[in-house]
């Protein structure tokens, strides 16, 4: 659809789908270093060591006084998307917003 790129469209899907489908855009690609691919990362990391990064995520969600609504995947997507913009990570055109 006109107007709608990758970004918008995985807020989308994700608005629906919460807890299964990672936001997708140029600052957390570049953080996971995943230039197309994203879903097989996220997964895959959420589940090493027994799920030990969820654990975390879920851990950091309780310390941030966040509701148990706000999934793991969430947490994951801001605290990504916060570290890539402090390290200057993202689009030339988003850099300096």
């Amino acid at each position: 659809m006109p107007g709608i790129g990758r970004t918008k469209a995985t807020k989308l899907i994700a608005r629906k789908r919460p807890r299964l489908y990672p936001i997708w855009g140029s600052v957390v690609s570049q953080v996971l270093g995943a230039a197309r691919a994203h879903l097989n990362p996220v997964r895959e990391a959420l589940r090493a060591d027994d799920g030990a990064l969820h654990h975390r995520l879920l851990s950091i969600r309780g310390e941030a006084g966040l509701p148990a609504e706000i999934s793991a995947l969430r947490v994951f997507d801001v605290i990504a998307w916060v570290d890539g913009k402090a390290r200057g990570l993202g689009e030339p055109s988003e850099r300096g917003r």
